[in-house]
């Protein structure tokens, strides 16, 4: 079930009232209900995978609350984190694996041949196995106590508003909230819808209209001036920034509104002022997520210069081969990766030559260090949004001029994304560094609400789409 459509909008407010109406196990058995009629409205039979992991890592829970030696409890962990990765590789990777295997054998002289399978990926399998494998890491690591309760954790698994795009929680903040009587209170109410309305401009006015002009681009890049294959470019980071932030919005909302508070996902990303600054703020709970339970596990900034650059290479190829089963998310994560080692190389050189000195904040610098950023990552995003190598490079030639069309853009359409893109960022910059969002909370509270029913209307008249889907279920 898809945020963006009526059938959200009437589900929610249904639910809502139920869950007013029941006492705690009655939520609880609800909510875990309409976790999985929401989950299995499109494709019920993938329910099965969601329960296949709860059961799983509840009974992996429960062995390892009886494991004495640390030796044991290893082997109980070992067995959770193979059957979750088991299930994501052979629904996500099992083609991508076989066929380039396959190829290999081609290449080295051998007759293989491989038939892809054709699953469906099942939407959020990414993100419930890392949130049910954070489970019975932290139980390994004696940081929770087990959950004995199967309606409490089935619901910890399946929690409708942030199962299929995150925020991925741990169990230690999301399971203690699923397991109290919640009062409804009307500032979790107004807080909720509020995240709610912003979440769907973002989604419907933002993200789907950026969307536009990134697809035609990307789809025949040769056929654009260069001016303007920069401008799809650019747009997609603002299309995956509000599509992506836009659904995190809404689940926040979503799950305020039963008194319930998820993890904070983005903190303006493209408004990073360096390179580790940018995955400090960008997908936060995944990025949390790779550096507690891989990074610093391989070892993290304690063994040398030279290691810890490599663990940051693993880990990112890896957070690539996380969005996708193809070669460009995994050059993706490697160009990342570079990215990231060659900032911490320059501020080891630098400290080197300046000492530990803190360079003055001033505004030029600021805006210099952010535009540099954003522009690298903005080469990240070919990599990214193409469907092939093949389109990567086409892009990057159109991207350098080297094609017919090459020159400065005649459609009107192109000056008017230049002029959202550039308006998103002075607003953007306007909230990080001048206090926007206080003073907008500082005005008298009819005038707030008079601005969200002015949002409601433009969204009710700009909205693209209603039923566009957003680009992390790929995921």
């Amino acid at each position: 079930m898809l945020f963006n459509t009526y059938t959200y909008a009437v589900y929610l407010p249904l639910v809502f009232l139920l869950y007013l109406a029941l006492p705690l196990r009655g939520r609880q058995a609800m909510l875990l209900a309409a976790s999985y009629v929401f989950y299995c409205w499109e494709t019920p039979v993938y329910g099965t995978l969601l329960l296949i992991s709860t059961v799983l890592d509840y009974s992996c829970g429960l062995i390892m609350a009886r494991c004495v030696g640390r030796a044991a409890r290893r082997i109980v962990l070992t067995a959770s984190i193979c059957g979750n990765l088991g299930l994501l590789g052979f629904f996500k990777y099992g083609d991508f694996f076989a066929g380039n295997f396959a190829g290999l054998g081609r290449l080295l002289g051998f007759d293989t041949h491989w038939e892809p399978m054709g699953f469906i990926l099942p939407v959020g399998i990414s993100f419930y196995t890392f949130q049910t494998m954070s489970y019975t890491i932290q139980l390994y690591r004696r940081q929770i106590e087990p959950c004995r309760d199967l309606l409490s954790f089935a619901l910890f698994v399946s929690f409708f508003p942030q199962l299929v795009a995150g925020p991925i929680e741990r169990a230690s903040h999301l399971l203690p909230q699923l397991q109290v009587y919640h009062h409804v209170k009307l500032h979790d109410l107004a807080s909720g819808a509020t995240r709610i309305v912003f979440g769907l401009f973002r989604k419907m006015v933002l993200a789907d209209r950026f969307s536009i002009i990134v697809d035609r681009v990307f789809a025949n890049p040769e056929d654009f001036p260069t001016f303007t294959v920069w401008i799809g470019v650019l747009a997609f980071w603002g299309q995956i920034y509000f599509d992506f932030a836009g659904y995190a919005d809404i689940a926040i909302g979503s799950a305020r509104l039963f008194g319930i508070r998820l993890t904070e996902n983005f903190r303006r990303p493209l408004l990073s002022r360096s390179i580790a600054d940018f995955w400090a703020r960008w997908h936060i709970t995944l990025t949390s997520w790779l550096r507690d339970y891989l990074f610093n596990p391989m070892g993290g900034f304690r063994k040398g210069a030279v290691r810890t650059a490599a663990h940051g290479v693993v880990v990112l190829v890896l957070c690539g081969l996380w969005h996708g089963a193809a070669w460009h998310f995994v050059l993706w994560g490697a160009y990342e990766a570079l990215l990231l080692v060659g900032y911490y190389s320059w501020r080891g050189l630098r400290r080197k030559l300046l000492g530990r000195r803190k360079q003055k904040d001033n505004m030029p610098l600021l805006i210099g260090s952010v535009a540099l950023v954003f522009a690298c990552h903005s080469l990240a995003a070919v990599f990214f949004r193409a469907p092939d190598m093949s389109v990567a490079r086409r892009m990057f030639r159109c991207m350098l001029g080297r094609h017919a069309a090459a020159g400065l853009p005649n459609e009107w359409i192109v000056w008017i994304y230049t002029a959202l893109l550039l308006t998103w960022l002075v607003i953007e910059f306007m909230q990080e560094y001048m206090g926007l969002n206080e003073r907008i909370r500082r005005l008298p509270w009819r005038l707030r609400a008079f601005g969200m029913g002015l949002l409601i209307v433009v969204i009710t008249i700009t909205a693209t789409n209603l039923t566009a889907p957003y680009i992390y279920f790929q995921f």
